[in-house]
């Protein structure tokens, strides 16, 4: 045989088998390149539940904690307050409320996420839900609580039927109507404040009625209150404390006698609905504490991709349900503002800009959802938080006095901000995908 044809067809099987060979390791590359790219994908999708949970709860108890704080403070200057009735301690009090309030409200919405209870919280009536009830149940009554200028003996207070005792108290909570609230925030920020801001330190100065009241056995007779004129020590302070009230007494007009009356139930009412306060707050901080709380514990439970879903679907919901439809659409829509949450400081404003604050910080603590969505998808964590950030500066601009100005001019203040919620709402609803949590649908229209 030819040479040269022996070396041409040598040459030519050799081609043929790297060919075959190249073909072969192509394809057994093929084969291989899903399952590592489908091993990959499902590790990236995989969250790490525990971390996010640890977060969520170091968040929720440092944020009661604090709450709690500054409720023993509140509690501390309501003492100092009744021990000398004065403007400036009346003051002191007010200002305590409204830090405590607002730190409260950076935390309110985790009562909203599901959760297993204890059954003995069940018998003893205070779950979270209801423990919520008591310290945030908005709009109320201010009538249902004490005197309102037409109406000077109306409210518990001036009820004497009904003793001053935490039992009866907490039982007159939603009596016959979800704003008949007795208890929480809200009836001590009106006791606090008074209709329009307008409390006098003098409400709360120990004296006897200026009428006859009548008691439960319909026997007329003064209040039972100290004698005004015991030479002791409290009525030496009581006296400095009514020559420093220098503010004009309310009276009625058809009756100049008809002042505020039951100024010693008032001022045991404002003592104990300081301490319930400071009693429901502490409860829940027990519950999340990270060691032993219970609610803590329930979220080392299995189910760890569940809870985180649940807190993520209870942000957004706060932001729809809380801020869009209680907060900002009667401020759009309602000449007459009647059911805001804090109408007695007027520190509504206030109020929505602690609701967002309060979100934004559980999406940005260490190991929380930004953190979690920034080793995925950068882009979609950058979008949430230039989105908090923006609505938060626009909200800090509100004008104190919102809620007086008229409907034209609120709608040109708020209607920036409405869109900006909606655009959170639409970048919060990105993210979710990114993190593979199934979300209910959003309930209103982003576009």
């Amino acid at each position: 045989m030819n040479t040269h044809a022996v070396f041409t067809q040598r040459n030519l099987f050799m081609r043929s088998l790297v060919a075959v060979l190249a073909c072969v390791s192509i394809s057994a590359c093929d084969q291989s390149g899903p399952s590592q790219k489908a091993e990959v994908v499902e590790i990236k999708a995989k969250l790490n539940g525990e971390s996010l949970l640890s977060a969520a709860n170091l968040y929720a108890y440092t944020q009661l904690s604090e709450t709690l704080n500054k409720a023993q403070a509140l509690d501390s200057l309501i003492t100092a307050f009744l021990h000398h009735p004065n403007p400036g301690s009346l003051e002191a009090a007010q200002n305590a409320w409204i830090n405590t309030y607002q730190s409260y409200l950076t935390v309110d919405f985790f009562h909203a996420i599901p959760r297993f209870e204890k059954p003995i919280y069940h018998e003893n009536g205070d779950t979270y839900q209801i423990l919520h009830e008591q310290l945030d149940s908005w709009p109320i009554e201010a009538g249902y609580i004490d005197y309102l200028p037409e109406y000077p003996l109306s409210g518990i207070i001036n009820d004497m039927t009904l003793k001053i005792s935490s039992e009866d108290i907490v039982g007159q909570h939603g009596f016959s109507d979800q704003r008949f609230a007795s208890i929480g925030f809200h009836p001590l920020e009106f006791l606090l404040f008074g209709q329009n801001g307008q409390r006098s330190a003098k409400d709360f100065v120990p004296q006897e009625n200026s009428i006859e009241i009548i008691d439960i056995d319909n026997k007329a007779h003064p209040e039972n209150v100290l004698d005004l004129d015991a030479p002791n020590t409290e009525r030496e302070n009581i006296s400095e404390a009514e020559n420093s009230a220098t503010e004009v007494p309310h009276v009625h007009d058809d009756n100049p006698n008809l002042g505020p009356q039951n100024h010693n139930r008032r001022r045991d009412f404002l003592r104990m609905l300081s301490a319930l306060l400071v009693t429901d707050l502490r409860k829940l901080v027990d519950r999340w504490e990270p060691a032993q709380g219970y609610y803590a514990k329930q979220w080392r439970q299995p189910q760890h991709t569940q809870n985180v879903q649940r807190i993520y679907q209870v942000s957004m919901d706060t932001l729809q349900q809380e801020l869009l439809n209680r907060h900002l659409f009667p401020l759009l829509n309602l000449d007459e503002l009647e059911d805001l949450r804090s109408p007695f400081s007027n520190k509504d404003s206030a109020n929505m800009l602690a609701i967002l604050q309060g979100i934004n910080d559980l999406f940005h603590v260490e190991n929380g959802f930004i953190w979690e969505l920034a080793t995925r998808e950068p882009s979609a964590a950058k979008n949430i938080s230039q989105q908090f950030e923006k609505i938060i500066i626009e909200t800090k601009k509100f004008p104190h006095d919102l809620t007086s100005k008229t409907l034209i001019s609120r709608k040109k203040i708020i209607a920036p901000v409405q869109q900006s919620l909606l655009k959170l709402l639409e970048t919060l609803y990105a993210g979710a995908e990114v993190l593979d949590l199934p979300l209910t649908e959003l309930p209103v229209s982003t576009h």
